[in-house]
């Protein structure tokens, strides 16, 4: 997902790191390189879906006291008043940079695949989760970001595993992310950054993070201003082979939320290929419950929902200086539960906010 993320990544992502947690580098997925041969752009048929892996077993959560949980009998009250709103104008300003001519052709891309299947089930995603973001350039402490999932209560651990601009580095982390978070009963969802240049390129990189084991696959596909080449051809092609690939895990679109700014957002586009919506849900100075509602009401009409909430400062992109509060992400995270999300997750663990990160493992989601 690009944010302040892409665009400042050094000191986001060197500076935050919560609880003696290093997750950091330069972000595109990196899986161990399946032994499936890679898909070129001139070939129309992709290597089969890797063989089912086996899901980990329900286990107990952390070892670790588990603090008191957070009221569920009523509604948390909306978050307001959001200090430090409005939010003072970048200096400067500008719009985004026009994008060069793709890597592919359109007139040279082969078509989309038939879908023969989808998802079994939607356990990977079901109640709470975090994000990671690495970037491959430094090692990850896998130890580490599952002690803090576990000490979180969340069930899934959202991890990028590479990008477009990076390529695929998840072969560096998640082998043993993997098999440790499966062994406390946690699940991995791995996440990549497609900017549609080449989508069978793209796609391959999703491939070898299934190929590692992970639960689901979770392509965060921007808009035009984000660099992203969003043309229906490239986002048809691209979410086949990913589903081909993901056999019966999820997939899961990871997506702008829906609002009047985006009303040419292709979202009919993606219910064909995938099995949830998580749209970014990143408040800045509205009220989270309301835009929860508001992304479960459009998306959940298409698909079941996961809400993203912001755990990270929006100032350097001119949203609201700051972290969200305890407040603000309960009730993000309420508003999920009580209307219908699958689940709902954090990002990003290496910025989030100590309050938020006591709120999230606060929060009872049934």
């Amino acid at each position: 997902m690009l944010s302040v993320a892409e665009r400042s990544v050094g000191a986001l992502v060197l500076g935050a790191l919560i609880g003696g947690l290093t997750v950091a580098g330069t972000g595109t997925p990196a899986g161990r390189g399946a032994s499936a041969p890679v898909v070129t752009t001139a070939v129309a048929t992709p290597t089969p879906a890797p063989t089912a892996v086996p899901r980990p077993p329900a286990t107990k959560s952390p070892a670790t006291k588990k603090p008191a949980a957070a009221p569920v009998d009523r509604p948390i009250a909306a978050a307001r008043p959001l200090t430090g709103c409005p939010p003072r104008p970048l200096p400067g300003g500008g719009g985004p940079r026009p994008l060069g001519a793709p890597a592919v052709a359109e007139s040279a891309l082969p078509p989309a695949l038939p879908v023969h299947g989808k998802a079994t089930d939607l356990v990977a995603l079901r109640g709470k989760g975090l994000w990671a973001t690495p970037f491959g350039t430094k090692p990850v402490d896998v130890a580490g970001l599952v002690a803090q999932a576990q000490r979180s209560h969340v069930r899934s651990i959202w991890i990028r595993t590479g990008g477009s601009r990076q390529g695929y580095y998840g072969g560096q982390f998640l082998p043993q992310l993997v098999a440790l978070a499966h062994s406390r009963g946690l699940r991995v969802i791995a996440w990549d950054f497609p900017f549609l240049s080449d989508p069978v390129a793209d796609a391959n990189r999703a491939r070898q993070a299934l190929s590692a084991g992970v639960d689901g696959f979770s392509p965060d596909v921007e808009t035009a201003a984000e660099g992203t080449h969003l043309t229906a051809r490239r986002l048809r092609l691209y979410l086949s082979l990913v589903r081909r690939y993901a056999g019966t895990r999820p997939v899961i679109a990871t997506v702008p939320r829906p609002s009047s700014a985006r009303r040419t957002f292709p979202y009919t586009a993606f219910p064909p290929y995938a099995d949830a919506f998580a749209p970014m849900v990143y408040w800045s100075c509205q009220e989270p419950g309301a835009l929860v509602e508001q992304s479960l009401q459009r998306l959940g009409k298409l698909l079941p929902v996961a809400p993203v909430g912001q755990g990270y400062d929006m100032g350097a992109e001119g949203g609201r200086r700051g972290t969200p509060s305890r407040l603000e992400t309960l009730r993000f995270l309420d508003a999920a539960r009580r209307g219908g999300a699958v689940g709902a997750s954090l990002w990003t663990v290496e910025q989030a906010g100590p309050a938020q990160l006591r709120a999230l493992a606060d929060y009872t989601w049934h």
